[in-house]
C-alpha cells in the first residue's frame, strides 16, 4: 500500500473506454490513474464503476462553475486527491454495512465509497444545501439506491435522536480537530461501530490525548498509514472503537 507509483507510467492493463450522458470521455491516462491507483489501495474497479467516476468527474467540473464545490479544478488532482483519497477507506468497510459521512461537502468520501461498493447503506450529512443538491443529483443520475442526504449543522440533538447508535461506521475528512469529530460521531455509531478519521501525515500531537478518548468512551483501535499513489502524499486513517460494550 505504501509503494509509490511514478506519474506517466506505461500501463499493461486494459483501459476502459466509457462515455457519460454528455458524450464526454475520460482521458485514457486519467482512467489509468484511477484504476491502477485504486488497485494499489486494494480496490478493483470494474468497467461500470469507472463509467460512474467519469460521470462524477464531468458533473463536478460542470457544477463547480456555478457553485464552490471544490478548490481543485485539475482533472488529475481530482482523480488523486478526491477519488483515490476517498477510495482508501473502502477496503476497511464491510459489504452491506451502514455508513455515515459527517460533513460530506461535495460527497467525498461518501459518493466515492458508494460507487465503489453499491451494497453500502450511506447517509450523508452536511450543513450546505447547495452541496447536498449536487449529491442528490448524483444519487438520481447514478441510481445510487440506499443513499440519502441530510442537511444539518452538527452537533445537533435532533440528529442524535434520529440516528443515535444507527451506523456501523462514521467517517469524515472534513474536521480539523479529532476531538470535535469524536464528539459528534460517537453517539451515532452502534455499540460495535467504528469511527474513521481521514487525516494527512500525523504530526506530533495529531492524535487525541487519552483524556479525550476517556471522555467519549472511545479507544484508538488502529492507525493505518499509506502513501497516496502518484503524488507520494502521506495519509493516515485512524480507527476508533468503543472502550467497552454494554
Amino acid at each position: 500500500m505504501n509503494t509509490p507509483i511514478q506519474r506517466g507510467f506505461p500501463s499493461p492493463f486494459m483501459v476502459y473506454s466509457v462515455r457519460d450522458s454528455y458524450g464526454t470521455e475520460m482521458e485514457k491516462y486519467l482512467q489509468e490513474v484511477l484504476v491502477e491507483g485504486a488497485k494499489v489501495l486494494g480496490v478493483d474497479l470494474p468497467a461500470e464503476r469507472v463509467e460512474a467516476f467519469d460521470f462524477l468527474m464531468e458533473e463536478l467540473l460542470r457544477w463547480n462553475r456555478k457553485m464552490n464545490l471544490t478548490a481543485i479544478s485539475d482533472r488529475f488532482e481530482i482523480v488523486v486527491k478526491h477519488f483515490l483519497d476517498s477510495l482508501a477507506v473502502s477496503p476497511h468497510l464491510s459489504p452491506g454495512s451502514s455508513l455515515l459521512d459527517v460533513g460530506s461537502g461535495a460527497g467525498f468520501p461518501c459518493i466515492v465509497l458508494k460507487i465503489s461498493d453499491p451494497s453500502l447503506r450511506v447517509t450523508s450529512i452536511d450543513s450546505s444545501g447547495k452541496k447536498l443538491s449536487f449529491q442528490k443529483h448524483l444519487i438520481r443520475q447514478l441510481g445510487l439506491e440506499g443513499m440519502d442526504t441530510v442537511q444539518a449543522h452538527l452537533p445537533n440533538s435532533h440528529i442524535v435522536e434520529r440516528y443515535g447508535k444507527c451506523f456501523d461506521y462514521a467517517v469524515s475528512r472534513a474536521f480539523g480537530k479529532l476531538r470535535n469529530f469524536l464528539r459528534i460521531a460517537h453517539p451515532l455509531i452502534k455499540d460495535t461501530g467504528i469511527i474513521v478519521a481521514m487525516k494527512g501525515k500525523m504530526e506530533k500531537g495529531g492524535r487525541p490525548n487519552h483524556s479525550v478518548l476517556i471522555r467519549f468512551n472511545m479507544r484508538l483501535q488502529r492507525a493505518v498509514s499509506f502513501t497516496l499513489p502518484f503524488i507520494d502524499a502521506d495519509r493516515t486513517l485512524l480507527f476508533f472503537a468503543r472502550r467497552e460494550s454494554p
